[in-house]
């Protein structure tokens, strides 16, 4: 696909800004597990905190091929900014901007879009789909408890979207009663601020992506009011649908950008890698791993590039989305792994920065559904076709 001279435009910015500002600083994010607030305070100057928010709230109304590039770039040097900006433009400010009244608008997507304010999504429990925590009506709102994990940008984030089942009067009184009446299905999206009375946050240690932030959430009796809804009650579901396609994009182009690092990597050190009088770039074995590396990248990035144009034109991209987002996540894990391989011994040190390739793509394939999930879903479509 040919960019526009705007997407051209947009990608030698943020080449630019990886090689000045990111570069120098990413393997010691890593390795500090820091939220990389000054750099997030940069691209918000740039409008990447704003992507998907029209100019009316002081965004910068890109399209879906920009955000791709965006994503990518980003994650071509430290994954975690990339999955700072997927969380914060596809599952806060894309649900805000959809779902939003124009007052929950006014006071949110600017602020957003300005990094003042930055957001999270609440959605994954240790039950995982079966969502327990529940938000009970009282006079003038509702009170939320419950537990949330996996929460990117927590550590720092002022808004989150936290899914509940709201539950009603005849429904408190079952379970106050203890019988097992099981709550309508009425998932629902709030909006709630960091400064709320009974909102605990805990960092977690993960495995990969360690500076976005990621922490567990538990909800005390939290108190709503009816204005924090974020659309209407039982509308959850179409938010989680809508947000999740436009994220799991993103997350392809994180790993579409992980991938292209790790191979990169991966033929630089193997043509200055000696062994036996020769680099090992003339070993048969290496140029196989090396040309399957290719074979999966370049698939991957047709891909993301193909369903962020069909993203912009309007069409279903289910399907697309999630052979798009197995296809790279599977991608960014082979490279990962097979650069280590490469690499050898000192691919398996700190030292070299193919470690935490793999590492996160390994969270890529993870969040927003695993790779098993998407095959799941890309059966039902073809079943259902």
């Amino acid at each position: 696909m040919k960019l526009t001279s705007e997407q051209k435009l947009i990608q030698d910015m943020v080449r630019k800004f990886t090689k000045s500002e990111l570069e120098p600083v990413a393997s010691e994010f890593d390795k500090l597990e820091n939220f990389p607030k000054n750099i997030i305070k940069k691209l918000a100057e740039l409008g990447f905190l704003g992507i998907v928010v029209p100019e009316q709230y002081d965004g910068a109304a890109l399209d879906a091929v920009s955000y791709c590039i965006i994503i990518e770039e980003l994650s071509k040097v430290l994954g975690s900014v990339g999955m700072i900006l997927v969380a914060h433009n596809a599952l806060v400010e894309l649900p805000i901007l959809k779902y939003g009244n124009e007052e929950q608008k006014q006071k949110w997507l600017a602020s957003l879009s300005m990094g003042e304010t930055i957001g999270a999504f609440c959605l994954a429990e240790e039950t995982g789909q079966d969502i327990k925590t529940q938000a009970k009506k009282i006079d003038g709102g509702y009170v939320i408890s419950g537990k949330k994990t996996f929460i990117t940008n927590g550590e720092v984030a002022n808004l989150f979207i936290v899914f509940a089942n709201v539950v009603d009067s005849n429904e408190n009184l079952s379970l106050q009663n203890n019988e097992e009446t099981p709550p309508s299905n009425k998932l629902t999206a709030f909006l709630i601020e960091r400064e709320a009375k009974g909102f605990e946050l805990n960092k977690i240690d993960v495995l990969g992506m360690k500076s976005a932030g990621v922490c567990n959430l538990k909800l005390q009796d939290v108190q709503v009011s009816e204005e924090n809804i974020l659309g209407q009650i039982g509308n959850g579901e179409k938010i989680i649908d809508e947000a999740f396609d436009f994220a799991n994009l993103g997350i392809a182009s994180l790993a579409l950008g992980i991938g292209q690092a790790g191979l990169f990597d991966s033929i630089k050190y193997s043509k200055e890698r000696n062994q036996f009088g020769h680099s090992i770039s003339k070993f048969q074995l290496v140029q196989e791993i090396l040309v399957e590396m290719k074979l999966k990248v370049t698939q991957a990035k047709l891909l993301v590039q193909e369903t962020a144009y069909r993203y912009d034109s309007n069409e279903n991209i289910k399907m697309d989305v999630a052979l798009t987002k197995l296809s790279a996540t599977d991608a960014a894990m082979f490279i990962g792994t097979n650069a280590i391989q490469v690499y050898g011994g000192y691919g398996y040190i700190k030292d070299y920065p193919v470690e935490r390739y793999f590492r996160d793509a390994k969270v890529s394939q993870v969040w927003g559904g695993t790779s098993i999930t998407q095959k799941s879903k890309i059966a039902k479509i073809l079943l259902e076709s």
